[in-house]
């Protein structure tokens, strides 16, 4: 799995990165294993100014040619870490199971029917 960080005027610290790395990669690793490409974008919507700016927006390229998007806003750069990578989970589940797929450690595979 590849995770590309875009900062722009941030610059995120090296402890972020590695928990971007950790709850993104987590989320999206669990799901679709190693063979995934995902971008972050952290940004300030006000600048300095302060309020719940801080915006982080993913975007997953799945192997499959499928792509999901998720945007989430907080007060810190950490929570909106999180909320994305939650929303993402969510998205994600949604997404393999409408295409008949469920996730075990990273090996996509037919999802069992319900009895």
């Amino acid at each position: 799995m590849h995770i590309r960080l875009f900062d722009g005027h941030i610059k995120t610290s090296e402890a972020e990165f590695s928990y971007i790395c950790e709850r993104i990669g987590g989320v999206v690793r669990r799901a679709l294993g190693p063979a995934a490409d995902v971008e972050v974008r952290l940004t300030d919507i006000n600048g300095p100014r302060g309020g719940a700016d801080k915006c982080c927006a993913i975007l997953l390229a799945c192997p499959a040619g499928r792509s999901l998007r998720v945007v989430k806003r907080a007060k810190t750069y950490y929570d909106a870490i999180d909320a994305a990578a939650t929303t993402l989970r969510r998205a994600l589940t949604k997404s393999l199971e409408r295409a008949g797929l469920s996730a075990c450690d990273g090996r996509l595979r037919p999802a069992r029917p319900n009895r």
